[in-house]
């Protein structure tokens, strides 16, 4: 028998040392994979306990406020919305990215004074154009209620830059928590403005009093840092960092406001072409259509994002395959929920509540294929963002806000009804999340075929080349 060389005998020293490294590593990425998988639970938990309870009040909502009093909710909900999308700066974006934990604090401090500073110039346009704004949508009642818009979308803000620092540490079980927090609270304060008699407003109030409630929930992770950090923040600190980080805002808050216009403005659109009632009937659908995104659509996105950015800080290859399984496991609900929407909605909700609202039943059968199409290529358009494409995301955002607006506006203009303006909206919606899903796709397998990312800077490059 050949003996074997020195060489031989080295290479199988090699190979044995890297067995067992594999044999090292497979432990670590199941307690990974398992840790994903807890983190989807809690956050769903959260989330499923909240939205049962505003399921189960809907009906009684729907009995007690009008759909005039919902198309001014929708109006007043659509605004803080879109103000809300922007009213941080698009800092939080940057909070999962930096090595270092301190840097993440200060983004997350840079991100709540800023929401402020957005809610006190909003009071003072709210102040001066109140009139003219309930005016424009013909509703006078909006006047009065104007004032939360500024403050809501305040609100909004602090739970998304609270919720980011949340995500970095993976405190899973705090998402969830605020998720049922939060609307709970909402529920509360709507019924119990309902029972006092503010019809026009009370939903609006409600929206805000849960946003707070959920940004409150979040503020004990603001303590946490890392063992080596020091625990102050300094203005100076914060203008540095808020600096380094100006591409968030001057790139991704335009990206982020013509995103949430390309969901909102057909709102506006059909409350201003159709009317209040209308515009009631449409937000109750929105309402209810919520909830399957808040159920799974934000659980995943949440841990996805953090997983995903994960994957890119250490270059461990697993971004295509977490693109992929977060695809199947949403594309299977999806299809589901949409067939049942199809079938079943529109005698359901004369059924559940009531008569005057069976036309919310043929709106939300209108935008079934959007839903399904929403929930699987909203959470995932986040693969943009981790890999530096922001603009890439920032031509879609425009896109799909050109598409339904145009969409929308013809259709009114042409004499259409407000079922076939619905119709516009939702297929054109619908279209474009399948080109996201298409672009993310095309994104992230583009970086895993040459090989793993390079570590992300804090700061994503703001215009990544084609691989």
């Amino acid at each position: 028998m050949r003996a074997r060389s020195g060489s031989d005998t080295g290479n199988d020293t090699t190979s044995d040392d890297t067995t067992r490294r594999r044999h090292r590593a497979a432990p670590r990425h199941r307690r990974r994979v398992a840790s994903s998988r807890r983190g989807v639970l809690n956050i769903a938990a959260g989330s499923a306990g909240g939205q049962v309870l505003l399921l189960l009040a809907a009906p009684v909502l729907a009995r007690m406020y009008s759909p005039a009093d919902f198309g001014v909710f929708a109006v007043l909900g659509t605004l803080a919305a879109t103000l809300g999308a922007v009213a941080s700066g698009r800092f939080e974006l940057a909070v999962p990215l930096p090595e270092r934990d301190r840097e993440a604090h200060d983004l997350v401090a840079v991100g709540l004074v800023t929401a402020l500073g957005t809610a006190l110039a909003g009071t003072v346009v709210v102040l001066v154009a109140r009139d003219g704004i309930a005016a424009l949508f013909d509703q006078p009642a909006l006047s009065s209620w104007l004032w939360l818009t500024p403050w809501t979308a305040a609100a909004m803000a602090a739970v998304q830059v609270l919720n980011q620092l949340a995500i970095r540490y993976r405190r899973y079980s705090a998402i969830g928590r605020r998720n049922f927090l939060q609307a709970g609270a909402t529920l509360l304060t709507q019924l119990g403005a309902g029972l006092v008699g503010l019809r026009s407003g009370g939903m609006a109030l409600g929206l805000g009093v849960g946003q707070a409630v959920g940004a409150l929930s979040l503020l004990p992770g603001m303590r946490r840092r890392g063992a080596d950090e020091d625990p102050g923040t300094h203005r100076r600190s914060l203008w540095r960092t808020a600096l380094h980080h100006r591409r968030f805002p001057l790139l991704l808050a335009p990206s982020g406001l013509i995103n949430v216009l390309g969901l909102q403005l057909p709102v506006l659109l059909i409350a201003y072409f159709y009317g209040s009632a209308v515009a009631g009937w449409f937000g109750l659908t929105q309402r209810v259509l919520a909830i399957p995104v808040a159920l799974l659509g934000l659980a995943v996105a949440q841990v996805y994002l953090a997983e995903l950015s994960r994957a890119a800080r250490t270059g461990s290859g697993r971004a295509a395959a977490l693109f992929l399984q977060a695809s199947r496991q949403l594309g299977m609900v999806a299809a589901a929920g949409a067939l049942l929407i199809v079938f079943a909605a529109p005698p359901a909700f004369a059924m559940v509540f009531g008569p005057e609202w069976s036309t919310s039943g043929s709106y939300v059968q209108a935008l079934a294929v959007f839903t399904a199409t929403q929930l699987v290529g909203s959470p995932l358009s986040q693969t943009l963002i981790v890999f530096g494409r922001q603009g890439l995301q920032l031509a879609w955002d425009v896109g799909r806000m050109i598409l339904v607006a145009a969409a929308v506006t013809a259709t009114a203009l042409a004499g259409g009804s407000a079922l076939a303006a619905v119709w516009a909206f939702g297929l054109s919606a619908a279209a474009a999340y399948g080109v996201s899903w298409l672009l993310s796709f095309h994104v992230v397998t583009t970086a895993h075929r040459h090989g793993p990312p390079r570590k992300p800077e804090p700061v994503p490059p703001t215009l990544a080349h084609s691989r």
